[in-house]
């Protein structure tokens, strides 16, 4: 497996995102955004995720493949990193337009955006029983 995995993402699909507050994992479902191989979450300056983040930034996101009864999945694990350049966040927003469904503009404060600074990609294709694993 390769970084090419990556190309395979819509440029946004709902995923299952783990982060860790006090020892603790907390799992919800987020959109990730796929903008070339670069990956970002939108959230809520004032959600528990982005507490979560500033303690422990460290997170992991898993998306199911299926292929008629099989399943697999990718799962892409590193450090979530706050984005604060407001033409960047514009860029993403521009791309996901659903974020304007939740903020004004990219300049809202209460818009955050994270890049996913990936450390590792887990990928098991539908029907196989073992992974391939990529280090980053």
């Amino acid at each position: 497996m390769t970084l090419e995995i990556l190309d395979t993402l819509q440029a946004t699909q709902m995923v299952h995102m783990a982060t860790c507050e006090n020892g603790q994992p907390r799992l919800r479902p987020m959109t990730l955004i796929c903008k070339g191989r670069r990956l970002y979450f939108a959230t809520g300056a004032t959600d528990h995720k982005s507490a979560q983040i500033a303690a422990n930034p460290r997170a992991e996101f898993c998306l199911l493949y299926r292929d008629g009864a099989n399943t697999g999945y990718l799962r892409g694990s590193g450090t979530l990193a706050q984005v604060d350049d407001v033409p960047r966040k514009k860029e993403v927003a521009d791309f996901a337009t659903f974020i304007y469904d939740y903020w004004q503009d990219a300049a809202d404060p209460g818009y955050r955006l994270y890049e996913l600074q990936i450390a590792q990609l887990r990928y098991m294709k539908p029907g196989d029983m073992l992974e391939s694993v990529l280090d980053i």
